[in-house]
């Protein structure tokens, strides 16, 4: 068991947090994201500015598709390119595996409007040509890093708007309608080929969702190595879900999310018997070899957390991971 991050941190110092991650991370850790120095430092803003042919803007109502680039979305590109650089930097000396975060094509898709408005998931050209652009531009970026850096990256996939694109619950531009649900098969067979991208990054890929209800049967069938979920409030059907698709093949991994980031005084203690939980509701004994290679986490990002709160938390689940 190892203990790791997802991405997002509180703060604006981007060398800071990449000096402060890689020092509570032994064995994994992500290329920070701090949504708080502004737009396009957003995981939308971010991700959205990888997809090639496919520029975006900012408008008062969010990032939208538009005719041609945008100085805001340029802004987002040279950010990325520059905090990869810190990141890598950084990096040098550090023995453990890196991992890219990255937001989905169906979470792009419900969040980015169309130029004429409306998002672009009620459009399933739209929706096709995001995901499209996502693998080329994603495995674009895979391939450069890996290129810079020699190592092989793990890549965590965000899909926390997965729920609300399967169930017909992401709203029209209105705010008064819903837009129809994705079908599960089409978003099962979007996602499977977003992981096929992924494994450009030569280690693991992992799809994250923090809904109360992931759609394990959507999730966890796009070929995953491992699923990183929010756990904190499953109740006994969702857990036994999971454990029948954990219990399918033995090479499927975890990453439990057990602390969010308004806990940072929860305190480790807390956090072992969430995990001894989670354990007894999988069936797993304790120091099974199946929780080889697995981890846990926060329940999700961390940019909601105080500055030194998440700190705290992150050395709890080291703290808890190394008593496993």
């Amino acid at each position: 068991m190892i203990a790791t991050a997802l991405g997002s941190f509180a703060g604006r110092d981007y060398a800071a947090c990449c000096r402060a991650v890689l020092g509570e991370l032994e064995h994994r850790a992500p290329l920070p994201e701090l949504p708080a120095r502004g737009p396009g430092a957003d995981m939308i803003g971010r991700s959205a500015c990888l997809l090639p042919e496919m520029p975006v803007d900012l408008s008062p109502a969010g990032w939208r598709l538009c005719q041609g680039s945008s100085l805001i979305a340029a802004r987002a590109r040279r950010m990325l390119a520059d905090d990869r650089e810190i990141f890598i930097e950084t990096m040098q000396g550090w023995s453990g595996i890196p991992a890219i975060t990255v937001a989905g094509p169906l979470t792009l898709a419900a969040c980015i409007d169309l130029p004429r408005g409306g998002r672009a998931i009620g459009d399933a050209g739209a929706s096709h040509d995001i995901a499209q652009s996502w693998q080329v531009g994603v495995g674009d970026f895979l391939h450069e890093i890996v290129r810079l850096t020699g190592r092989a990256f793990a890549v965590q996939i965000d899909e926390p708007c997965l729920a609300q694109v399967l169930d017909g619950d992401v709203s029209d531009e209105s705010g008064r309608h819903r837009l129809p649900p994705v079908d599960a098969q089409e978003a099962r067979r979007v996602l499977a080929e977003s992981v096929e991208t992924a494994r450009s990054g030569g280690d693991q890929v992992v799809l994250h969702c923090c809904a109360d209800d992931p759609h394990l049967d959507v999730l966890g069938g796009a070929g995953a190595d491992a699923l990183s979920l929010d756990v904190r409030d499953w109740g006994r059907d969702r857990w036994d879900e999971l454990a029948q698709w954990c219990s399918a093949d033995p090479a499927r991994r975890l990453w439990l999310g057990l602390v969010g980031a308004d806990e940072d005084d929860l305190g480790a203690r807390a956090i072992a018997r969430r995990f001894s939980q989670a354990r007894a509701h999988l069936d797993l004994a304790e120091g099974s070899p199946r929780l080889d290679g697995w981890a846990i986490t926060p329940a999700c990002g961390l940019a909601s957390a105080t500055g030194t709160g998440q700190w705290q938390i992150l050395r709890d689940l080291v703290r808890v991971a190394a008593d496993l």
